[in-house]
């Protein structure tokens, strides 16, 4: 009985990475346009139009590439760890602050390097952990948001969040309004980060309708992503357990597994190895 329930709980920790993974694509294709947009709102104080004026068709093609690898890291850990903490026996709020907490403290040097990027601005060691406790503060109140969201929507009408539409509407609305909820440590965050030159002063940086402008965006982005990720979750945690039955049935196709990973592994080195040779040839 312990064995299944492990197995069940490994299952629903890997249906919710391949939901952040989906999610991690669908955000990276939207945040390429929309995260410099949103990134020079917040930090500059730019209006929509300007942002809109000042964006850079080959920085979003150069960007998508930094969104894409960032996204497949956060997205599929926060997931992931959020599954993780809800099989902790601690009270749900002190739940959502640890997830918060332990996300934060892991990613924020990928977060801020990928801000930096969006921005154009240079990446040192030092600025890898800049705005750390606006940050965490966001990180956490986003974490507590949502685990007590989602719980409350799901109290709401259970047949229905076990549903397809179900899973999708409370995802959105879940995100959505944890990204709002937790929006004002995100404020600070972008206050922190304003380059020294261009620093506004607080009652400059701090005004509703820029707040609003700043938030909105993100929030949606972040809502639609993790709503479409959601659609993948049962199919993945379904692939899983017929994965595991077959495996059961036939121990050999473990070895067969790890020699196909084995296999793909050597396979991208010496890709790897093959693109370098060419890239300094030609550059001879």
């Amino acid at each position: 009985m312990a064995d299944a329930a492990s197995q069940d709980f490994m299952g629903r920790v890997i249906g919710a990475a391949s939901q952040g993974a989906v999610g991690a694509v669908v955000a990276a294709s939207l945040s390429a346009v929309t995260e410099p947009l949103v990134n020079n709102m917040l930090v500059n104080r730019a209006t929509l139009g300007q942002a809109i004026k000042e964006l850079d068709p080959s920085n979003i093609r150069k960007y998508l590439n930094t969104t894409l690898s960032t996204n497949f890291i956060k997205f599929p850990f926060f997931e992931a760890t959020n599954i993780i903490m809800q099989g902790v026996d601690l009270p749900p709020t002190a739940r959502g602050a640890a997830l918060g907490s332990v996300f934060c403290s892991i990613t924020l040097p990928i977060t801020n390097y990928r801000f930096r990027k969006s921005m154009n601005m240079p990446v040192t060691a030092s600025n890898l952990y800049q705005a750390y406790p606006p940050t965490v503060l966001r990180d956490i109140i986003y974490g507590i948001a949502r685990n007590k969201v989602s719980a409350f929507l799901i109290s709401l009408n259970p047949a229905f969040a076990n549903s397809t539409m179900g899973r999708v509407v409370n995802m959105f609305t879940t995100v959505v309004a944890a990204c709002v909820l937790s929006a004002p440590g995100n404020e600070l965050r972008g206050y922190c980060l304003q380059p020294p030159d261009r620093k506004q002063s607080f009652s400059d940086f701090f005004q509703p309708i820029k707040f609003i402008r700043s938030t909105s965006v993100g929030a949606v982005i972040m809502g639609i992503s993790l709503a479409i990720g959601s659609l993948a979750t049962p199919q993945v945690e379904k692939l899983v357990s017929k994965l595991r039955e077959y495996l059961q049935k036939n121990p050999v196709s473990y070895i067969l597994l790890i020699l196909f990973f084995l296999q793909q592994i050597l396979q991208m080195r010496r890709q790897a190895e093959l693109v370098a040779t060419l890239q300094n040839e030609s550059r001879k």
